[in-house]
Order: structure tokens, then C-alpha cells, then sequence
């Protein structure tokens, strides 16, 4: 419970250091590449990139969902029809 508390308390104090430091400045991002541009600041790209990263892993946790084949399904059937399921 102490090492979740110092870890919270660290993260909320990175935050606000993070914060500070985008006030003051809050970054340029330029992407190029041949005759197109990407431009943004560093706050909006951390956060398209945070977006990102948890629509596919929604997405991915989806298909783990809905997929037959994956194991644990073919275990749970497996020891519903009492074979114990299959072994992966």
C-alpha cells in the first residue's frame, strides 16, 4: 500500500512539474516527410498518441473477446464437454 501511495504522490508531482514546464513552453512538433508536414505542439501530440494507444488496445482487447479460437475459450469448452481442455 506504501510503495502505491509513493508512486501516486510521484506521478501527481511529475504531473504538475510537466505542466509547469508546458506553460512556459509549450513545445513544437514538426514531422516532415517529402512535401507533407506535420505540425503541433508536444501536449496535443502526447495526448493523440495516449488516444492512440488505448483505441487499439481496446480494439485488440475486443478481438481477444470475440475470437473462438483464442485459449482460453478452447479450455472453457473443453472442460465443459470434460476433456479437460485443449493444451496450448
Amino acid at each position: 500500500m506504501k510503495k502505491m501511495f509513493f508512486f501516486v504522490l510521484l506521478a501527481l508531482v511529475a504531473g504538475v512539474v510537466l505542466a509547469i514546464q508546458l506553460t512556459r513552453d509549450p513545445g513544437y512538433i514538426l514531422i516532415a516527410y517529402g512535401n507533407y508536414t506535420f505540425e503541433t505542439s508536444l501536449f496535443a501530440l502526447l495526448v493523440a498518441i495516449i488516444i492512440l494507444f488505448t483505441a487499439v488496445k481496446l480494439l485488440l482487447s475486443l478481438f481477444n473477446l470475440l475470437n473462438p479460437l483464442n485459449k482460453r475459450s478452447l479450455q472453457k469448452r473443453g472442460r465443459r464437454k470434460g476433456d479437460g481442455g485443449i493444451k496450448i
